[in-house]
């Protein structure tokens, strides 16, 4: 993300609360002047009932006109500062919504400054393990100068790169709770986020007058909060699962150490990518395949993207008849 839209991120809340709080201030200028004009109106007011004359005598026409056009000023003036009392409730409603919002804001940004600070980290150490492997000098094997007296020139063979050792068991295990940990300050920060949104619906929900533009704004960030909330809780219940079923497997591949291996394409629907791909999360039997809870059934098909796979072609089913077929019932 480019710096410059780093600063739009900054500067729009800013830039709204800025607005708001001008805009308050114009309404309570405003009001001023009013109040002004009503204070200059009530002496005249006073006084022209202070010299209004008794009911036995009759009023000229002309002071009665202008008391009543008096009334009906003090009336107007009385009204507009009512109105423009309720425009100022409105405005600090709003002023205090925008600042919600921008705290809302500058929380997603820290959570996306922490998101960018971990994946630069993720690249730059990509980018360290890629920089060694080039630099690496290349196994190189003795070429056997030709004989003059063959006809025949033999063809080079350019030696073979080092692979790279597969990860084991346990560091698929460490990567998952790795990412767990990594999900964890996220969690927290989104249950706060959700936690205070609730609190400022019901407040909006009591407040009087009501602010339907303010409760509306509130609501809908509420259930964006609510969403992400959701879909991260989704998240860290599904690495959870996948830690266990990992450690379940290691414990079951310990303790099968003397056993010998089941060869696992005999299950329909199991070929040998698939055979290596369970044999390096420590799966070799027919029993372990047979055993498997809904947890871990759902779990492997996470890992390993079979997807329903397992269940539709029934690999436990097959498992437990192999199984059964071969080392007798299964226990």
């Amino acid at each position: 993300m480019s710096s410059t839209l780093w600063l739009l991120l900054y500067l729009a809340p800013l830039l709204g609360l800025t607005a708001a709080v001008f805009g308050w201030f114009g309404w309570q200028w405003r009001g001023r002047e009013l109040r002004q004009e009503i204070k200059e109106v009530e002496p005249r007011v006073d006084e022209a009932l202070t010299n209004q004359p008794s009911p036995e005598t009759e009023s000229p026409p002309p002071q009665d006109t202008e008391l009543t056009a008096l009334r009906e000023e003090l009336k107007s003036a009385q009204s507009e500062i009512r109105r423009r009392d309720y425009d100022t409730a409105k405005a600090h409603e709003a002023a205090r919504a925008l600042e919600e919002e921008a705290a809302r804001l500058l929380r997603d940004m820290d959570l996306l400054r922490a998101e960018r600070d971990q994946a630069k980290e993720a690249l730059a150490a990509v980018q360290s393990e890629l920089t060694e492997l080039r630099s690496a000098p290349p196994s190189s094997t003795p070429v056997v100068p030709e004989a003059p007296a063959k006809p025949k020139r033999k063809r080079s063979t350019a030696a073979k790169p080092k692979e790279t050792p597969p990860a084991t068991l346990r560091d698929k295990v460490a990567a998952l709770e790795t990412r767990l940990a990594e999900q964890k300050p996220v969690l927290a920060a989104l249950t706060q986020e959700r936690d205070d949104w609730r609190r400022r619906v019901s407040h909006l929900e009591e407040v009087q007058p009501a602010d339907p533009a303010g409760l509306g704004l509130a609501r809908r960030s509420l259930a964006d909060s609510e969403k992400r909330l959701l879909t991260t809780t989704t998240e860290i219940e599904r690495l959870q699962n996948q830690t266990q079923a990992l450690r379940r497997s290691e414990e079951k591949a310990a303790a099968l150490a003397g056993v010998a291996d089941d060869d696992l394409t005999q299950i329909k629907g199991i070929k040998k990518v698939i055979r290596e791909q369970l044999h390096a999360h420590g799966i070799r039997t027919w029993r372990q395949i047979a055993q498997w809870d809904e947890n871990e059934l759902r779990a492997f098909s996470e890992i390993l993207a079979f997807k329903n796979r397992a269940a539709r072609e029934k690999w436990q089913e097959q498992a437990r008849a192999l199984h059964e077929a071969a080392h007798g019932p299964l226990s």
